[in-house]
């Protein structure tokens, strides 16, 4: 199976190259930057540009599509809806499009801010009620996949792990601080499952080779408050938290409403593969062994 991955210098792209590495399995990335990551050739794509999705699909030729690449700075959709839907959308339909002339399957990333944060966590049958354009715009890239003859959508939310040339996440930028004795402010009235992108990624894989269609839900299985999340990292890798304070996301002064009682429910996953993501503990677990991990954060932790 040939697999082309958008957004491959990403934390999510760059945990699907190294996951799919397998004699079954010929990996193509697509990013910004072309070039190479380890043995995986990277094309040069720009989401603004759908000709140059199209050109690189018609000419790799894949059998399918893991489409991670988009614009998740919420606050920018918001003061740049324009921008976010050509980048979030637009490209998504050239993508379904092409997709479905080349007979090939898609996957696509969305999001739980489809959803108003009420009343979650969220099962696929839930309805929907963006509070953000990213949300909106989000929500509206699912609907032409969902019409592909091979299409599929997977929500996922608060990803998190550590992979050499990704940026800091949920995970590792408080480990960087709190080892440091830094002072951090976190929000302790938003909710969500914290997911390692390693599990996501081998997740992906695996629903693609079942052959899965539809809609989705992939969250790690721990339910909680980013707060909460912030004091079991400490707890964790035995990290002081006396230095974390709580605030509320009203006084965050962000441009982008939040869905506050979020999160997402997996059971349809669970079901199809017949295993669950993993918990806050396990993944955190898994994080730590794994080299780059040991690497890059085990100086700082020793010295914490």
């Amino acid at each position: 199976m040939r697999i082309f991955v958008t957004g491959a210098r990403g934390l999510l792209g760059r945990s699907l190259l190294a996951c799919s590495q397998s004699p079954r399995t010929d990996v193509v990335g697509g990013a910004r930057q072309a070039g190479q990551i380890g043995d995986t050739q990277i094309v040069g794509l720009d989401l603004e540009r759908p000709e140059t999705l199209v050109t690189a699909l018609e000419q790799t030729r894949p059998d399918a599509v893991i489409h991670t690449a988009a614009l998740t700075k919420v606050d920018r959709c918001e003061t740049e809806p324009d921008y976010a839907r050509r980048v979030n959308g637009e490209a998504v339909t050239a993508l379904a499009e092409t997709c479905q002339t080349l007979g090939a399957a898609l996957v696509h990333l969305s999001t739980d801010y489809v959803f108003d944060g009420q009343a979650g966590p969220y099962s696929e049958t839930d309805s929907t009620r963006p509070l953000s354009n990213y949300g909106q715009i989000k929500l509206d890239s699912e609907a032409p996949v969902l019409a592909m003859d091979r299409g599929l959508v997977v929500r996922t939310l608060w990803l998190y792990g550590h992979i050499d040339g990704a940026r800091r996440n949920l995970v590792t930028w408080p480990i960087e601080s709190l080892a440091r004795g830094e002072n951090l402010r976190i929000v302790d009235d938003q909710w969500g499952n914290p997911t390692s992108a390693t599990d996501l990624a081998a997740g992906l894989i695996d629903l693609l080779r079942a052959g899965a269609q539809g809609l989705f839900h992939f969250g790690g299985t721990t339910f909680m408050t980013r707060l909460e999340l912030v004091q079991r990292i400490a707890a964790y890798f035995g990290l002081d938290a006396s230095n974390v304070e709580s605030m509320k996301t009203a006084a965050a002064g962000q441009d982008a409403p939040r869905p506050l009682r979020s999160g997402l429910r997996s059971d349809r996953v669970s079901q199809t593969l017949g295993r669950n993501p993993l918990s806050l503990e396990e993944g955190l677990a898994d994080l730590a062994r794994q080299p780059q991990f040991r690497q890059d954060f085990g100086p700082l932790l020793a010295n914490a």
